[in-house]
């Protein structure tokens, strides 16, 4: 029995023994081993990694991208082509003749989304509307494509400050944004709005209407779209137009607003404006918030102004401001 327990001991020893051997050179090989098949483990998941998460890569500033929502409808008028050159505010700028003479006036209904059935009835008149459609709202690119199938121009709402629902929009153009952000903002509006659109017009006037520097991207951002801006003039002091104009942009600054709660004598009175405005100027722009009395409003008014002017779309009326009397047909 004794010589049995000390074979063992023997056996465990030489075993030891071996191990020990072992460490000394076959172990660092084991464990060099080891490393290298750690950093192939982790080399592949790395790849793996960048292919699934490659398009989430924050671009530069220098390469500006923005997300085009997939169900943005791009619309053209039937039968109409245009070369590249041409900026989108003409491209997409609807038929429409009258005398070099003619005062003109513009109506663009506004569609901030609260009552768009209201705003759409607006395409069963035959007098040549535009619309403007805020874009931050998931079904703003059909209305957009009723629009364009009814032959009116259209525009994209763009929110220069936050309205009532204060951050409901999280693309709202303000001041304190990088310069590659606020570019980022325009242009997700005006792809959420779609290709047909001829221009923008700003909402919810706030402080960055007095910003150049901000006014300045917007405006290189408009420039290189193609697009027309019409200044709501919801800000007195904005610099919207004095800004905008000299870098190329079609400027127009609205003549009145009629709103949504204002009553009927009031939005009559508006139009009635307007109309002297056109006779004395030979153009006019008015915008007209979507809803009942400021719609119902309209259509009597319609019944009523004089023949001697013509309603225009919103594109014809900046051509005339841009070119004078002389030139008033397309």
């Amino acid at each position: 029995m004794a010589e049995d327990i000390e074979e063992d001991d023997s056996q465990h020893a030489e075993q030891g023994h071996w191990l020990d051997e072992l460490g000394a050179g076959a172990m660092a090989a084991m464990g060099a081993g080891v490393f290298l098949m750690s950093i192939v483990v982790m080399v592949v998941i790395n790849q793996i990694g960048s292919a699934i998460t490659s398009n989430a890569v924050t671009p530069m500033v220098d390469d500006i991208a923005f997300a085009v929502p997939q169900d943005m409808v791009a619309v053209l008028p039937a039968g109409r082509s245009h070369d590249a050159d041409t900026p989108a505010w003409l491209a997409h700028s609807e038929p429409f003749e009258a005398s070099a003479r003619t005062p003109l006036i513009a109506v663009v209904i506004l569609d901030d989304g609260t009552q768009s059935s209201v705003a759409l009835r607006g395409l069963d008149d035959d007098e040549p509307l535009s619309f403007a459609v805020a874009a931050d709202f998931g079904d703003s690119s059909y209305r957009i494509e009723q629009i364009r199938r009814a032959g009116r121009e259209a525009l994209a709402m763009l929110p220069f400050g936050y309205g009532a629902d204060f951050g409901r929009d999280p693309n709202v153009l303000r001041r304190g944004l990088t310069e590659a952000e606020l570019t980022r903002r325009l242009h997700w509006h005006l792809a959420r709005a779609g290709e047909g659109i001829v221009g923008a017009v700003d909402q919810y006037g706030d402080d960055i209407m007095r910003d150049e520097t901000a006014l300045r991207v917007i405006g290189d951002g408009l420039v290189s779209s193609g697009m027309l801006m019409i200044d709501s003039r919801s800000d007195a002091d904005s610099l919207i137009s004095a800004r905008l104009r000299p870098m190329g942009v079609p400027v127009g600054r609205r003549t009145v607003r009629v709103g949504r709660d204002d009553d009927a004598d009031t939005a009559f009175a508006a139009l009635t404006d307007a109309e002297r405005h056109a006779f004395a100027w030979g153009t006019a722009i008015v915008l007209v918030e979507a809803g009942e009395t400021s719609m119902n409003t309209m259509q009597k008014w319609f019944e009523t102004r004089s023949d001697s002017i013509a309603l225009a779309p919103i594109s014809h009326v900046i051509r005339r401001l841009r070119t004078g009397m002389q030139d008033a047909s397309n």
